[in-house]
């Protein structure tokens, strides 16, 4: 894993890792859910805006 992940870095404009892996395998194997930048912008202020 840790070949893949230097290989995936050392390009010039690397892949998001979830991209690359897929959001469903990320998801997956760490035990979390995969949400896009804008959407999770959004959440935090409405929780700050409480």
């Amino acid at each position: 894993m840790k070949k893949f992940l230097k290989k995936v870095f050392k390009k010039r404009h690397p892949y998001a890792p979830v991209a690359f892996l897929g959001r469903k395998a990320v998801e997956g194997s760490m035990g979390c859910k995969v949400v896009k930048t804008k959407k999770l912008y959004k959440i935090i202020q409405q929780e700050q805006a409480r």
